[in-house]
């Protein structure tokens, strides 16, 4: 969740302005209560002690931000406070059940809506925020629900999905460019991946430790043509005596030279 830390746009938004808590605001952003809603401080000791603490904290933006959930626990309403925790209840308990490769793409989609759509990335562009809030909402509630149908809805046609819940319209053309680069990207990838895998079978292959033996040592492939020459030289010389003993065998067994048997 970012932007809602201690010291994030978003946040310190917040804290400046009297206004509706939206969804991503009312889960504490980091610590060992990591996702959960700050009103269940109501019925949570442990997480109330916690939240004391934080508010205590020498460090003033920590401090600031443990008084602010605080002083929302004293002012809010607490029927309204029970209606949220019940409803965020009710969600988690009618979450569908996914196969594991449903699971893995829900996790995926989010990830990836997410990152693209979360308001910390439009936090200079308060006539887009309310919108992206609206919609990183929605991404974590079809998250939180299994519900991946919305989640491919988004992924898909997000200008149309803000365009039937009724929110502001946004221009997307920048994201657009963005896939086309996302594309770029993985395509650039696949190339590197084919050039890394042929220098891998270049490194298999006896030339190539040949060629690198001769680097870290000059002189190398001289003394292998002198080597190499001297081995033929030899195999040269066995192979003329033994040419000149098969003649004197041919001699002995019929009398005459090999040149003239008729």
């Amino acid at each position: 969740m970012r932007g809602w830390e201690a010291d994030g746009p978003l946040f310190r938004k917040l804290l400046n302005q009297n206004q509706d808590i939206p969804a991503e605001a009312s889960r504490i952003a980091f610590g060992k209560h990591k996702g959960r809603l700050f009103r269940e401080a109501r019925k949570d000791a442990e997480l109330r002690r916690w939240l004391d603490w934080l508010a205590s904290s020498s460090n003033p933006r920590t401090a600031r931000m443990g008084r602010w959930y605080l002083g929302k626990l004293e002012s809010e309403p607490e029927a309204q406070a029970d209606k949220d925790y019940e409803e965020t209840a009710t969600a988690v308990a009618q979450k569908k059940q996914l196969t594991a490769e449903e699971e893995a793409e829900l996790t995926r989609l989010w990830k990836k809506l997410v990152k693209l759509y979360h308001p910390d990335r439009f936090a200079n562009q308060p006539d887009k925020l309310e919108t992206y809030v609206k919609l990183t909402s929605a991404i974590n509630r079809a998250k939180d629900s299994g519900d991946i149908a919305t989640l491919r809805e988004i992924a898909e046609d997000p200008h149309g999905f803000i365009l039937r819940q009724g929110w502001a319209s946004l221009d997307f053309s920048e994201e657009s460019e963005l896939m086309q680069l996302r594309r770029l990207h993985e395509t650039l990838q696949l190339e590197i991946i084919a050039v890394l895998e042929s220098l891998n079978r270049l490194k298999e292959s006896p030339d190539y430790e040949l060629c690198r033996l001769s680097e870290n040592k000059p002189g190398l492939l001289d003394d292998l043509a002198v080597e190499r020459a001297r081995l033929l030289d030899q195999e040269t010389t066995e192979l003329e005596e033994e040419a000149n003993r098969l003649a004197e065998e041919i001699t002995e067994l019929s009398g005459q030279p090999p040149g003239r048997i008729t």
